[in-house]
């Protein structure tokens, strides 16, 4: 009998060191998650190859839309829509020159998102000397109640060895 109490001893011990059942956690980022370092607005981040700032996002003016006129048909505001303006300033931190496609995303407090479409990206196919800089700057047409509360920025020709980290930042409330 002394290896029957044995046994139920060992076994209670084990029953006490195991963790207690709950609910799982939950997996991060959900469908088409993206892994990304993080920012704020007016921050520069650097992701490993670009250092990437964005400079403004805000709603289009007066002044703008004669430029967003050049640039696409597509980004007229209308009673229930208004146009976005994003623009950034790119730092090549890499020792190649930066030659690849970025792709900018919206995303409101819902995880609604929306791209900025290449088309309407000023410098789309920007390409950046080592140790220089360049501008891009986009528009976009969304919702008259569309808040942004963060944008994404991709790169969508950079290869796995580029180095290239996605970058979110997070939009203050206005």
């Amino acid at each position: 009998m002394p290896s029957l109490a044995k046994f139920l001893t060992v076994g209670l011990f084990v029953a006490l060191l195991a963790p207690a059942a709950g609910a799982p956690t939950p997996v991060p980022g959900g469908a088409n998650g993206v892994s990304a370092v993080s920012g704020k607005l007016g921050d520069t981040v650097f992701n490993g190859v670009l250092r990437i700032k964005i400079v403004a996002l805000r709603e289009a003016t007066d002044a703008d839309h004669s430029e967003l006129a050049a640039r696409s048909s597509d980004l007229t505001a209308t009673p229930d829509k208004k146009v976005l303006v994003m623009q950034s300033l790119l730092r090549n931190g890499a020792h190649d020159e930066f030659i690849d496609l970025l792709q900018y995303t919206l995303a409101d407090k819902d995880d609604v998102s929306v791209e900025i479409p290449s088309n309407a990206l000023k410098n789309a196919n920007i390409h950046i000397l080592q140790g220089a800089a360049g501008r891009q700057s986009g528009a976009v047409l969304v919702d008259k109640d569309f808040v942004p509360v963060k944008l994404i920025v991709q790169c969508l020709t950079c290869g796995a060895s580029s180095g290239f980290r996605p970058v979110r930042f997070t939009i203050p409330r206005q």
